[in-house]
């Protein structure tokens, strides 16, 4: 009884990590010493995550999420000049971006 449980615990423990790195996310090594979290969507929607990276490469900085449901995600940012800029993307697979516009700063009063 002793050794079968033995061998047992032995092949989990052996099977362990390759079970470990088929999942997705989780702790993901760059090879160079670093490492970083990685988070996978649900199968078929957008992270908020993908929508920050995806907002970056579109030039707006400093993102925050502003209005999500199961249609959209919207974020607010900053562009390169400063301007306060939101974008939507559609929230299913890709993150494709579908609008944007640019929020005016308030005039003062004269």
């Amino acid at each position: 009884m002793k050794a079968a449980f033995h061998k047992t615990l032995m092949i989990l423990v052996a099977l362990a990590p390759s079970v470990a790195s088929a999942q997705s996310g989780g702790w993901q090594s760059d090879g160079r010493g670093t490492s970083t979290w990685q988070v996978s969507p649900s199968e078929g929607t957008c992270n908020v995550s993908q929508a920050q990276n995806r907002a970056r490469r579109a030039g707006i900085r400093r993102t925050d999420l502003v209005y999500r449901d199961e249609n959209v995600v919207t974020l607010r940012g900053l562009t390169e000049w400063g301007e306060r800029r939101d974008i939507t993307f559609a929230n299913i697979r890709g993150c494709p971006e579908i609008g944007f516009q640019d929020l005016q700063p308030s005039q003062p009063r004269r």
